[in-house]
């Protein structure tokens, strides 16, 4: 059953380049208490500060470990070009390895529409990702009879509608009839493209022209300290929420949640662990491997048995590497041989 499963994780890549935005994110883990948590690569100062250097054979490690723990393909939050979170994907791109392991985009509005949206610059980044989808290593899939459907994640957000679609769902329609056509005429078929907003993306899925929905993270309660069981029984109940919404879905599996290491040591996007409500400051326990190999069998089991729900047999993991959130498959500074990875490859593989 599993080899018909389409496997992917989030990357969020604040571990490649120490500056900008990333600088925070490694901050936050540079404690004693967190540290391990860092990427196999990182450096560990003996004050304990944590320094993250990412370089072509730090990514083409990354590719082989991916490969070979059954990953299908990573899908990339998207930022700006100059932005340290693009330096991971530059060295994909670069890498000779990248055959192994596909890729795919989780892009927010905000980088696909215009500012303001009359002036026609949509266009040209709708023109970007046609580009990026004709390559033979973007990920598609198979839905019905279209066997080459590139996957578009979109985080949606009614604010980003607002400010670059004009306020109109209508022009977000317009925008991906757009890419859809500039796909087609490179001779693939249509994009898949997956709203990021849980249950409640439904009812735009079909204003705008999407084909599934999906989320970022699952939903789960918010306790002060949970066992893995838990978020994992949630998890699996978020499933069948996504799926009683109507339209097609795409599981969302959970490798774990704790952002303690963020709200104590803040990133500037969001709040203190000491300002933070209660619902802000709970978290779940890691889990042991077995229990994360449990948690991925009973996705995959998910999407074999709902084919309905889940036409596209997609699955997205959070995450590949949400460090200092609790939720990374890659090896780390405490776990360098990737006991996660080893996991899941008996389910994926």
């Amino acid at each position: 059953m599993s080899n018909s499963v389409v496997a992917g994780a989030i990357r969020w890549d604040a571990w490649y380049d120490p500056r900008d935005n990333s600088v925070f994110a490694q901050r936050s883990l540079s404690w004693e208490q967190y540290e391990g948590r860092a990427p196999a690569h990182c450096r560990v100062a003996a004050d304990h500060k944590v320094t993250c250097v990412g370089t072509q054979e730090t990514l083409d490690k990354e590719i082989r470990e991916a490969a070979s723990s059954g990953l299908k393909y990573w899908a990339f939050v998207w930022y700006g070009p100059n932005s340290s979170f693009r330096t991971a994907w530059n060295l994909y791109q670069s890498s000779s390895l990248r055959h192994m392991v596909g890729w795919c985009g989780i892009v927010t509005l905000d980088l696909l529409g215009s500012l303001p949206f009359k002036n026609g610059e949509w266009r040209n980044r709708m023109k970007e990702w046609a580009g990026y989808m004709s390559q033979p290593h973007y990920q598609k899939v198979t839905v019905n009879d279209a066997p080459v459907r590139p996957v578009l994640f979109l985080l949606w957000h009614p604010q980003d509608v607002k400010n670059y679609f004009a306020d109109s769902v209508d022009n977000v329609r317009l925008a991906l009839g757009y890419l859809r056509d500039l796909v087609k005429e490179s001779g693939l078929d249509s994009p898949y493209i997956v709203i990021l907003d849980g249950p409640e993306g439904a009812s735009v899925t079909a204003e705008c022209g999407a084909d599934a929905i999906s989320n970022y993270i699952s939903g789960f309660r918010h306790e002060m300290v949970g066992p893995y069981r838990d978020l994992d029984r949630q998890t699996r109940a978020y499933w069948r929420t996504l799926a009683a919404a109507g339209v097609p879905i795409v599981p969302i599996a959970m490798v774990g949640w704790d952002t303690r290491a963020r709200r104590a040591h803040p990133v500037p996007w969001e709040r203190s662990e000491s300002t933070a409500p209660p619902n802000l400051r709970q978290y779940y326990v890691l889990p042991e491997p077995a229990e994360l190999g449990a948690h991925l069998q009973a996705a995959v089991d998910y999407i074999g048995r709902n084919a309905r729900a889940c036409p596209s047999q997609l699955l997205l993991i959070y995450s590949w590497d949400e460090c200092d959130e609790g939720g990374g498959l890659i090896p780390t500074v405490e776990d360098p041989s990737g006991s996660y990875l080893s996991a899941i490859a008996r389910v994926l593989r």
